[in-house]
C-alpha cells in the first residue's frame, strides 16, 4: 500500500533539490519571508458559504474514486489530509462535507494576494496558488524589519480577502518555510541567525522540507532522527546514501541554504510520485497507487492554468533500478481522463514486472498555458 503523504507535501509538485553549489557555504544574509495561506481552498469555501464555517470540509472529488485536494482544520482533526481518497476521508470523518473545487475563484483570490506581495517586494517566487517566498532584503518601502513586513502582509491579506495566512521569517528559504509552519494556523514565527542552528538540531528530520516519508524512514534506519543526528554525518556518508540530495541535507542540518528567491522562474515540468511501504507486483494495486499521483498533477495543472503534451512515467524497482517511459501527444492534454489514460498506457507494457515496484511517479512536460478551445484531445502518440 502507498505510504501516507506528509501534509506538507499537499501542494508541492516535485520540489527541486538544490545542487551543491546552491547551498555550499555562507552567502550574504538575506531577509526571506515564506507566506502560506491557511487551508486555502477549504477556507475560501468556508468564507463564501457561511453554512460551512466551523464544520469539517474537504475540497475535491465526491465520486467513489475521488481524491481530497484540501481539508479544513476541522477535518484535519479527524485525520483527513490532501491526496487522501474521498472514501477514506469519509470513513475517518462521517460528517465530512465534500465540495467541488472552484479553481477560478481560488486563482482570483491568489492574484489579490500576489498584488499585496508586490507592494512589498518585486522578488516573489510562487510555489502554488497559496504559497510563496519573498525576498525583502531590499524593498520599495524601505522597511528594515522583515518581521514588520510579514505582519503588514498578513494584516492586509486578512483585511482584503477575509482569510488568514501564516508567515515565517528567516535568513534563508529552508528556515523561512519551517518557520511558517511552526505556529499554523494564523501564525507568525521568526528564526534569527542565532536561533537557526539550534532550531534545526532539535527538529525531527521528518519535518524537514525536502525529506519525505520514504527518506525519513531511511534516515531512521541509519540512526538519524533529528537535525543534530543529521549534522553529525559527514558529507561523503550522506552522498553515499542519498546521492545528489546529500549536500542539501548536509548544509540544511547546519541551517545553511544559499538558494536565492527566483522571481518569475518558469517551470519546465510538473509531477508527483510516491514511495510505497510494500513493493507492488501486479497491475491493480499499481493502478490504484497511480490514481492519487495523477490527480495531484492534474490539480496543479488546473490551479495554475498550465497544460502539457508529454507524459512521463517513473518506475523505481525494489533493487532501486529506475526507469522512465514517455509519450507525447499532438495537442496539450486537457482532462484528467486523458492524463490517466496516457499514464496507464505507459505502465501496461512494463507488466508483469520481473521485480517489485517500490515507487511510481508521473510528470507532465512541454508545458503551455491552458487554451479554452472546448475540443477533445486527440490521443495520437508519437
Amino acid at each position: 500500500m502507498p505510504a501516507p503523504d506528509a501534509e506538507r507535501d499537499r501542494k508541492t509538485i516535485e520540489p527541486e533539490m538544490p545542487d551543491r553549489d546552491a547551498v555550499a557555504g555562507p552567502v550574504r544574509q538575506r531577509k526571506i519571508i515564506h507566506i502560506d495561506m491557511d487551508a486555502f481552498f477549504a477556507s475560501v469555501e468556508q468564507r463564501d458559504n457561511p453554512e460551512l464555517r466551523g464544520k469539517p470540509v474537504a475540497v475535491g472529488g465526491s465520486r467513489e474514486r475521488g481524491v481530497v485536494a484540501a481539508a479544513s482544520y476541522e477535518a484535519r482533526t479527524f485525520g483527513v489530509r490532501s491526496a487522501m481518497p474521498s472514501v477514506t476521508a469519509k470513513r475517518r470523518c462521517p460528517d465530512l462535507i465534500i465540495v467541488t473545487p472552484r479553481f477560478d475563484v481560488y486563482k482570483a483570490v491568489s492574484l489579490q494576494i500576489r498584488e499585496i506581495f508586490a507592494e512589498h517586494t518585486p522578488i516573489i517566487e510562487p510555489l502554488s496558488l497559496d504559497e510563496a517566498y519573498l525576498d525583502v532584503t531590499l524593498n520599495p518601502k524601505g522597511i528594515a524589519s522583515a518581521t514588520e513586513i510579514a505582519a503588514d502582509i498578513r494584516a492586509k491579506i486578512r483585511h482584503e480577502t477575509n482569510l488568514t495566512a501564516s508567515a515565517g521569517v528567516s535568513y534563508n528559504k529552508f528556515l523561512a518555510k519551517l518557520a511558517s509552519g511552526h505556529r499554523k494556523p494564523d501564525g507568525l514565527f521568526i528564526i534569527t541567525p542565532k536561533m537557526g542552528p539550534a532550531f534545526v538540531e532539535n527538529l525531527p528530520v521528518a519535518k524537514f522540507h525536502g525529506v519525505g516519508p520514504a527518506t525519513a524512514a531511511k534516515m531512521h534506519r541509519l540512526g538519524i532522527e533529528t537535525g543534530l543526528d543529521l549534522r553529525a554525518q559527514t558529507l561523503p556518508f550522506l552522498q553515499q546514501h542519498f546521492g545528489k540530495a546529500g549536500p542539501y541535507y548536509y548544509w540544511i542540518a547546519r541551517g545553511v541554504d544559499g538558494r536565492p528567491v527566483h522571481a518569475g522562474r518558469a517551470r519546465k515540468s510538473v509531477g508527483a510520485e510516491n514511495t510505497f511501504s510494500e513493493d507492488l507486483h501486479v497491475y491493480e494495486p499499481m493502478r490504484e497507487a497511480l490514481e492519487p499521483i495523477i490527480a495531484k498533477v492534474w490539480r496543479h495543472c488546473q490551479a495554475t492554468d498550465i497544460r502539457g503534451r508529454t507524459v512521463t512515467l517513473k518506475v523505481k524497482f525494489a533493487d532501486f533500478q529506475q526507469i522512465t517511459r514517455s509519450k507525447s501527444v499532438d495537442d496539450a492534454i486537457d482532462s484528467l481522463a486523458d492524463l490517466e489514460c496516457l499514464s496507464l498506457g505507459l505502465l501496461q507494457p512494463l507488466l508483469p514486472p520481473r521485480k517489485g515496484v517500490r515507487l511510481l511517479g508521473v510528470s507532465l512536460s512541454s508545458l503551455t498555458e491552458a487554451q479554452a478551445t472546448g475540443r477533445q484531445l486527440s490521443l495520437v502518440l508519437r
